[in-house]
């Protein structure tokens, strides 16, 4: 079983071609350029969602007592 599968796999490697020649269209180049404008954008936006978060997080700067995300244990409870 051993033998047969290496057998296989070595019939296989050795119909590799030893050189590829590829053709990018300018269809592929513009989805690769808009993929990648995306991706910036996506996390440009990412970091200006959580930008004060971040900032606490690298202890750049202290919540503040107005800030409701640290205040939530201060809230009233309800019944």
């Amino acid at each position: 079983m051993n033998t047969i599968l290496m057998s296989i796999l070595g019939i296989q490697f050795l119909s590799i071609p030893l050189s590829i020649l590829v053709y990018i269209d300018p269809g592929t180049g513009s989805i690769i350029l808009q993929a990648l404008v995306a991706t910036v954008v996506g996390i440009a936006i990412a970091v200006k969602l959580f930008w004060h978060r971040l900032l606490k997080f690298f202890g750049l700067r202290k919540g503040s007592p107005a800030d409701p995300i640290s205040n939530q244990d201060d809230l009233p409870k309800k019944s």
